[in-house]
């Protein structure tokens, strides 16, 4: 299984655990050089008849305390900027957001790589900004994967095949799955308060010290005025020198922690494309540039943010290019990858990849699996893409006409889209929707529908697969719209999802995905600071997931019931009576996958097995299940890919 995601992430908690370690320890550093930078003034200010203690509780309480308290409000004031996640970052570089609707053609081909990226890895597509320079460079940031954004320079975009760009994406994806991004925030919060205490120093040196001196000199005062400016002008330029130094030590174990992740990128970038020379080759380019610097005045402080260096320093925060190059190339090749010509078109298309892509798609959908390892094979992906998701991802986008996309890629057309995707199978339901569409919806929205609506109803009826899809391309150009405007299309997906007073599971995770990400987008900070509880405390909401599920692919009573009784087994709930159909609505479920968000990380591995164990019961899959897996992996900030064709049947 490929709980290993899981595993990483848990791991990669506690190795944050590390870093706060050395992180307090830098900060007491400081705290201790500003203590025993008063206590000397205080000593050298001092009679020489008077006895003096190097030990002075009160000036470590007021000195150690505005120290710590520097260094706090830097790092809340600077997260507090970051707080709009990736976009903050992308814009202070000066980035551009480029619209998905883009005619320019190495626009176009940059959002195609995203987007395949975005699908086969789970993740909604993140928007995308390009930074006017001609270095080669691109980063990843934000607060989870469904607030990053991705960034590129100009250079990236000109200067690379689409191999390379490829593996370039590839690379930044990993760092949105792993849960680097975060870690980079949090990073720079904490480098910038230890700097505050620099900034202090600079403004008693260059301000105030001058001033004080000027001022007494200007009204005849004696020396002492002097002599307590000269001592401002001395204590700037020691906070100065301790700010430096606790900055110093910061970024060392922020390049530590950097370069190490920086080789399992990579590592996760050939992984996902099987292209070795993809990636290679966009480091050898970078490695032939005379200077890939950056111009932007922001780029040292996010250094550990970039692909490659952003600046030449003395601090490196990436490993060398030559050797990420050898590990890339003497990475040993599996047999698909040493099978396969090094020109192959489609690298890691599979037979079920190739099939949807040449138009059998709703057959896929229709084929029984007896085993139930192949299923789990399928569905429990959690942030670990192959390059078969890769494969299957450009088959899904191929399989939508060109129309469908250029409407998704812009916020009227993807305003009429998610709307369509709601429209019901039953005329009498439907009739009552467009009402609702024709009294609530703006003008263009309606106009818009009414054009691709020939189009986009056939597509989704011939493979159901593709609406998820075409909600999550729709993403981007629905977080351009205004709050207001916002909140009317939320509105109407509202009153459209209950125009039949009842709501199916498709319509409930589309409302829940679609209000996630309009109106949390950028808010993860605030989600992942929330208390964290085991599952034991939060069994009641897990048991009504697991039931869900259970309920979701079962033909009978006593199949939901053995199904119920293996996942809840599977996490030791106790209680394995199967709760009733009734008690399972999609309100009870929205709010168990709102406590579960707060579930502790190591036990989240344990309850998506579960709910992929319940699944596999009966030996495979129905849609409804594999949609109600994806919102619960995205309740718990667990990526899931596609499922692949001839992994899921449908219900019935």
């Amino acid at each position: 299984m490929a709980m290993d995601y899981i595993t990483d992430q848990e791991q990669a908690r506690k190795r944050t655990g590390r870093l706060v370690v050395l992180f307090s320890i830098a900060v007491i550093l400081t705290v201790a050089a500003v203590y025993g930078l008063v206590v000397l003034v205080l000593k050298l200010g001092s009679g020489e008849d008077v006895v003096f203690s190097w030990w002075q509780p009160a000036v470590l309480l007021w000195a150690g305390g505005g120290t710590l308290a520097v260094i706090a409000i830097g790092s809340l004031i600077k997260t507090g900027q970051l707080s709009a996640g990736g976009r903050a970052v992308a814009e202070s570089l000066g980035g551009r957001l480029v619209h998905p609707d883009s005619r320019e053609r190495l626009e176009r081909r940059l959002i195609n790589v995203v987007e395949e990226m975005a699908i086969a890895s789970g993740c909604p597509v993140p928007p995308v900004y390009i930074i006017e320079d001609q270095s080669i460079n691109a980063f990843a940031a934000g607060f989870a994967h469904d607030s990053a954004v991705i960034g590129v320079t100009r250079g990236c975009v000109e200067k690379l095949n689409r191999d390379e760009l490829q593996g370039v994406i590839a690379h930044e994806f990993s760092h949105v799955v792993n849960g680097d991004m975060r870690l980079n925030i949090r990073l720079t919060g904490v480098i910038f308060g230890i700097m505050a205490i620099g900034f202090i120093g600079y403004i008693l040196f260059r301000f105030i010290a001058p001033s004080m001196l000027y001022s007494g000199g200007s009204r005849g005062r004696d020396n002492n005025g002097a002599a307590i400016a000269m001592g401002m002008f001395v204590l700037g330029i020691c906070l100065i020198v301790i700010g430096a130094l606790g900055t110093l030590f910061a970024r060392l174990i922020q390049a530590a922690v950097s370069r190490q992740r920086e080789f399992l990128a990579d590592a996760a970038a050939v992984d996902f494309t099987r292209n070795p020379m993809g990636i290679a080759g966009a480091l050898r380019r970078i490695g032939g540039i005379e200077s890939n610097n950056m111009t932007q005045a922001a780029a040292s402080e996010y250094q550990h943010f970039f692909f490659t260096p952003a600046l030449h320093t003395l601090m490196a925060t990436h490993p060398p290019i030559r050797e990420r190059i050898e590990r890339i190339e003497n990475r040993p090749l599996s047999d698909e990858e040493a099978s396969a010509p090094a020109d192959a078109p489609g690298r890691g298309m599979t037979a079920a990849a190739a099939g949807f892509a040449a138009g059998g798609a709703a057959g896929s959908r229709n084929l029984e699996i007896r085993e139930a390892e192949q299923v789990r094979e399928s569905v429990t992906r959690f942030g670990d893409a192959q390059p078969a998701h890769l494969a299957y991802a450009r088959a899904l986008m191929a399989f939508i006409p060109d129309t469908v996309r250029d409407a998704v890629h812009e916020p009227i057309g993807a305003q009429a889209i998610g709307l369509l995707l709601l429209i019901d199978e039953d005329r009498r339901v439907a009739g009552r929707q467009a009402k609702i569409i024709e009294e609530q919806a703006p003008d263009l929205v309606r106009a818009e529908l009414m054009r691709i609506k020939d189009q986009v109803l056939p597509l989704v009826a011939r493979s159901p697969e593709v609406r998820l899809v075409l909600a999550d391309l729709a993403m981007p150009a629905l977080a351009r719209l205004p709050e207001a405007s916002a909140d009317q299309f939320l509105a109407v997906i509202q009153a459209l999802i209950h125009a039949d007073n009842r709501l199916d599971r498709f319509e409930w995770v589309l409302g829940r995905l679609l209000m996630r990400h309009l109106r949390h987008h950028g808010s993860q900070r605030t989600r992942d600071t929330a208390a964290r509880r085991s599952l034991d405390a939060l069994h009641e909401p897990a048991r009504l997931v697991l039931a869900m599920l259970a309920w979701s692919g079962a033909r009978s009573e006593a199949q939901a019931a053995q199904a119920f009784k293996v996942a809840a087994g599977a996490v030791n709930l106790g209680n394995v009576d199967l709760p009733g159909r009734e008690d399972c609505s999609v309100d009870a479920l929205d709010g168990a996958l709102d406590q579960l968000e707060g579930l502790r990380f190591r036990d989240r591995g344990r309850l998506l097995e579960a709910a992929v164990d319940g699944v596999c019961a009966d030996g495979h899959a129905t849609l409804a299940e594999v949609e109600l897996l994806r919102a619960l992996a995205a309740a718990l900030d667990c990526p899931m890919p596609p499922v692949l064709p001839g992994a899921v049947k449908s219900a019935g």
